[in-house]
């Protein structure tokens, strides 16, 4: 019933950088369909402040935000467009 949170594709930044988050984010959105949900981790300060920002200018849905035990923060987008 529903979806299972292990269902949800998650896409590892890692350390990416501002310079490569955009290109990387665009990419990967567009290889899922419409109203598919994926998680992205990041690990680089500035791609934390950068990518949820990005994902709403890009008319993208932002479901959730969250800071990972390990210091990651996970952030949970559903294309839109």
């Amino acid at each position: 019933m529903g979806g299972e949170p292990s269902e949800r594709q998650v896409h590892d930044l890692g350390t990416m950088g501002c310079t490569h988050v955009p290109m990387e984010f665009r990419r990967t959105m567009q290889g899922i369909e419409v109203g598919e949900v994926i998680e992205f981790r990041m690990r680089d300060p500035s791609a934390k402040e950068d990518l949820p920002p990005l994902a709403r200018m890009m008319g993208h849905r932002i479901l959730a935000e969250e800071e990972l035990d390990d210091g990651a923060l996970a952030v949970v987008v559903e294309r839109a467009k």
